[in-house]
């Protein structure tokens, strides 16, 4: 099973004043909640209980490759690899323009 999202990053969004100044990319942990969301999104089309939550459990080799600047479209694409008692392990890639900005694996668990 797998999901892909994409999402434009506004170029308008509060956050870029401070980070950086001058020098304005998207913080890394706005990536990671990317990629979470999308995989909470895959869970719930998987069959999982209709009102059970999916929530992050954990974050594991992620990696940064390049920086995402304001007004980049990201594509966003998660993959299941297992799937054990309510817990799922699952791949995450973050692309811009068809070169990879981020990757890992997250642990999401439905409850």
């Amino acid at each position: 099973m797998h999901c892909t999202a994409s999402k434009l990053v506004d170029p308008q969004a509060p956050f870029f004043a401070g980070h950086f100044p001058g020098d304005p990319v998207l913080p890394g942990v706005f990536l990671v909640e990317a990629a979470a969301q999308t995989a909470g999104v895959m869970m719930g089309a998987s069959g999982t209980p209709s009102g059970s939550q999916k929530r992050l459990a954990a974050i594991d080799r992620f990696k940064f490759r390049q920086v995402v600047r304001p007004g980049a479209v990201i594509e966003i694409e998660t993959r299941l690899l297992a799937e054990r008692d309510g817990m799922a392990l699952v791949s995450a890639s973050i692309t811009v323009a068809g070169e990879v900005v981020c990757s890992g694996q997250l642990t999401v668990v439905s409850r």
